[in-house]
């Protein structure tokens, strides 16, 4: 599938301070199983130092807001997610949808150390 943008997605979660470990149990196998959608083409998890239960999940996807609404969020795994994150939570999660314009992106190679290629 291939679509003219990119969609980027910013998701916030403020996670009782307390909970931050069952936050990560329960989202773990979502991270890994989003990271193995073809659509898929970067996922990260981003932690505040300053406030620890403050996760910012960066997702982008080679797909439509609404493919990602209507095919993505509905896959199964998402279902067991919420029964076990919503617990830890302090606040509803925050969800942003972006569209990436591309020009300006520039990285090293060290950034993306520690982490896995996808395909």
């Amino acid at each position: 599938m291939s679509s003219p943008k990119q969609l980027t997605l910013f998701v916030d979660f403020d996670v009782k301070p307390s909970m931050i470990e069952q936050f990560k149990e329960a989202h773990r196998p979502v991270w890994a199983a989003c990271g193995k959608e073809p659509e898929c083409l970067l996922f990260d998890v981003f932690q505040d130092p300053e406030q620890p239960g403050h996760f910012r999940l960066v997702e982008i996807w080679n797909a439509s807001r609404e493919w990602f609404e209507k095919e993505q969020l509905t896959k199964p795994y998402y279902a067991t997610l919420w029964e076990k994150s919503k617990p830890t939570w302090e606040k509803e999660v925050r969800i942003e949808y972006w569209e990436r314009v591309g020009e300006g992106c520039s990285f090293r190679k060290l950034y993306l150390d520690g982490g896995k290629q996808m395909d």
